[in-house]
């Protein structure tokens, strides 16, 4: 193998775009090597990572857990499971509507959160305006997830100051569609509602 050309780019569809640039006009695109996960198992650990990871830890890797992750991994996980779960969601309801969700970012977007008050000291119980359940005693990942439950809320009802951030990309690539992303605007530092829920301040 002969290296032509090298390079860094932003994103993906300037590498894409830079790589075929780099291709002389009588040459073919034969084949192409991507570093990312590009297919996944609906279940458990992919056979070809436990196979590379136990191969690699016989040469000696310190790290191989690191080096090839389990896909269901907290890294991992970010990059493949919500797209599983909507596979798996649209297998089971063909119709149901699917949003994606960042619930860190909506306590920002919120006024709940704030440089003085960061995410992670903010409970379920503390912004009742979004939630009517009982709350105590529920760890970070599970008011993440009962956040994300607010955007599905916002999605089926669309409540006034909340958007589909999807209809802000030109092109997306969808791999279960169609989704949607339902955030509120934020709330400017100024106004006299910075601190409540974006649901309280209707």
């Amino acid at each position: 193998m002969c290296l032509r050309k090298s390079g860094v780019e932003s994103d993906a569809a300037a590498a894409i775009s830079s790589a075929f640039g780099a291709l002389p006009r009588s040459d073919e695109l034969v084949g192409a090597g991507i570093d990312s996960p590009l297919f996944w198992s609906l279940g458990g650990d992919r056979a070809a990572d436990r196979l590379i990871r136990g191969q690699i830890r016989r040469l000696g890797a310190p790290a191989s857990a690191g080096t090839v992750q389990h896909v269901n991994s907290l890294r991992g996980a970010c990059l493949v499971q919500g797209v599983l779960a909507a596979h798996l969601l649209r297998k089971a309801v063909s119709s149901v509507r699917i949003t994606e969700a960042h619930p860190k970012a909506l306590l920002w977007l919120a006024g709940a959160a704030s440089a003085v008050r960061p995410v992670r000291s903010i409970s379920l119980a503390e912004v009742r305006a979004f939630i009517a359940c009982e709350t105590e005693g529920l760890s970070e990942h599970e008011r993440d997830a009962a956040l994300a439950a607010v955007g599905a809320w916002a999605m089926l009802v669309r409540p006034a100051g909340w958007r589909d951030l999807v209809l802000d990309e030109p092109d997306p690539f969808v791999p279960v569609p169609p989704v949607e992303y339902w955030m509120p605007e934020p709330v400017p530092a100024s106004h006299p509602a910075a601190g409540a829920p974006a649901s309280a301040r209707r």
